[in-house]
């Protein structure tokens, strides 16, 4: 049997219709991928996106904030914060912002506690979010230290403000006594 010859040049060269489409397919691509413009602050779209993505929530992660000894002498001479942020579906996220850490002493008459230290963190570069976040668990890392002192037996209360760029402030608070034990090292990170 002779195949027909229609069937003929589609097994030999291409026909002419299908090389025209070989030729234009590198411009349609290209007019497909070219720049677009840039995207604005104030688009609707972009403000979605960002409100979906940021964080929308923060956590100290009571169970594993802790005093902590810096210089390895069992002395409490600081904490060890780790902090989670949540984004508005409750996964967890990468944050950029300034952290402000505040430790204060507390004392069951008084509601108001004395300010023991004060720690601002800025977690807004590349270098910043390797150096604090743990790739493994996700959460963020801050080894504060005292300046010159140990923690005293007492109540303490630790209060987390995070300023994310869109001028959104997150807060989260932990209540904590501390006994006066021997405390363990910074976990290596």
């Amino acid at each position: 049997m002779q195949p027909s010859p229609a069937n003929q040049s589609r097994r030999g060269l291409p026909s002419a219709s299908f090389s025209v489409i070989l030729l234009l397919a590198p411009t349609v691509l290209c007019t497909c991928t070219a720049d677009r413009p840039a995207v604005q602050v104030n688009d609707p779209e972009m403000a979605a996106y960002v409100q979906l993505v940021m964080p929308a929530r923060i956590e100290i992660q009571r169970y594993l904030t802790k005093p902590v000894s810096h210089d390895g002498s069992g002395n409490a001479d600081g904490l060890e914060a780790i902090v989670a942020a949540y984004d508005a579906s409750e996964d967890l996220t990468k944050v950029a912002g300034t952290f402000h850490f505040e430790l204060e002493n507390r004392r069951l008459r008084d509601r108001i506690g004395s300010r023991v230290a004060f720690w601002p963190v800025e977690v807004n570069t590349d270098e910043a979010m390797q150096a604090y976040r743990d790739p493994l668990s996700r959460f963020y890392h801050f080894p504060l230290q005292l300046d010159h002192e140990t923690l005293a037996r007492g109540r303490y209360r630790l209060t987390v403000w995070l300023h994310l760029p869109t001028g959104q402030r997150l807060f989260d608070q932990y209540e904590f006594t501390y006994d006066g034990s021997p405390a363990p090292g910074v976990r290596p990170f």
